[in-house]
């Protein structure tokens, strides 16, 4: 009697799982999307009852196999489960059905997201969120029906009971496999090998698998780098990328230098050779004849041609005499009006007017200044 009541609660779980299984297939035929977020969301409803589906056929065979466990070991309370877990699944697939149903009828509505009516937005995500819960379900029912008919691997350890979590299991296996493929403690004597070495023995391992791959990617690479830089001479080997990053070091060292030309200070400024000098005696024609005459003999200014100089008579001294000037004696200050090279090239020109002996020379003023070695620096480096 038993075992005939336990067949006819299978059936029953059976025929409503189909039943079920038959309303989901009662989705409108082509629904006609409105655009692109209708379409999207009916095909994920869609989707959703296919995967139900496949999970309720899933859970139908998980059921069998259950219900012959049970009658073996009289665990009625095992079909029961199994019946209203059928029971759940069919409410809920007639559920999903009438709602996406529903949404096949046309609602007149102000547009809420991506041109859907707000019932109708609205409807599709109820509809989807229950088609999710079902899943949910299902897996649950699946899951908690296959422990029931493979428990887990009871290990002892220290005189306890401990299961091996699936976790734990799949990380040995993982490691076993393609980390280290060592041998486990217990079968170590059956590894070793002949070879003692002041007590030192060698067991015969094979070699992990992650190095033995990782030297096979090796191997490929090599060959893929002769073939790329040797044969087919489609990238820069070694040498041409030193060539490539020392022409591009250059071109940047030049456009620094074309930079910074603009950087020059009373404390790094060099004198010029005579083609800055050049462009220097243009500057002075247009700026310091009033003070100082066209051949630098001296009017209101002193006199630029002797070995005297109220404030020092090196370049560095021209030139921050020229840059900050010295207003309480009437010089004033050219930084604003000429930039750090055009007061390089003026100091330049000044400098050059030494001992020229122009008609007419002012009287000496300052202290004398004694002449002193200067480089000489090419003014192609410093102009544009």
């Amino acid at each position: 009697m038993l075992k005939n009541k336990n067949i006819y609660l299978l059936s029953m779980a059976s025929l409503w799982s189909v039943g079920a299984l038959a309303q989901s297939s009662l989705l409108p035929a082509k629904p006609e999307a409105t655009n692109y977020v209708e379409l999207l969301m009916m095909s994920i409803a869609i989707l959703l009852v296919v995967v139900i589906g496949v999970l309720g056929n899933v859970l139908l065979m998980v059921s069998k196999k259950a219900v012959e466990i049970s009658k073996s070991s009289k665990k009625i309370m095992m079909i029961f489960v199994v019946v209203m877990g059928s029971l759940f699944s069919k409410s809920l697939y007639g559920q999903a059905t009438t709602v996406i149903a529903d949404t096949t009828s046309k609602i007149n509505s102000t547009a809420f997201y991506g041109g859907l009516s707000y019932n109708t937005f609205w409807t599709m995500t109820v509809v989807l969120a229950l088609e999710l819960l079902i899943i949910a379900l299902l897996v649950l029912f699946i899951r908690n029906i296959f422990r029931a008919i493979h428990p887990k691997e009871i290990e002892v350890v220290n005189g306890k009971k401990v299961a091996a979590s699936w976790l734990l299991k799949t990380w040995h296996y993982l490691d076993k496999k393609f980390l280290t493929k060592a041998v486990p403690l217990e079968k170590e004597a059956d590894m070793l090998l002949d070879h003692d070495y002041d007590g030192i023995k060698e067991l015969d391992n094979a070699l992990p698998p992650w190095w033995k791959y990782g030297f096979y990617i090796t191997i490929v690479v090599a060959v893929f780098y002769l073939l790329k830089f040797e044969v087919w001479h489609t990238g820069m080997n070694p040498t041409e990328e030193y060539a490539a990053e020392m022409t591009a070091a250059k071109i940047q060292t030049d456009a620094y230098l074309a930079l910074a030309k603009e950087n020059v200070d009373e404390n790094s400024v060099t004198q010029l050779d005579a083609a800055g000098a050049a462009v220097g005696k243009a500057l002075f024609a247009k700026t310091c004849t009033p003070c100082h005459l066209a051949e630098g003999q001296g009017l209101v200014g002193p006199n630029l041609t002797d070995e005297y100089w109220i404030h020092g008579g090196g370049i560095k001294d021209i030139f921050k005499t020229i840059k900050y000037g010295y207003p309480d004696k009437g010089m004033q200050s050219w930084q604003t009006t000429y930039s750090p090279v055009q007061m390089q090239q003026l100091a330049t020109y000044i400098r050059t007017l030494k001992g020229t002996n122009p008609p007419n020379p002012k009287a000496p003023q300052g202290d004398l200044y004694k002449e002193v070695a200067v480089n000489i620096v090419d003014s192609a480096a410093t102009t544009k």
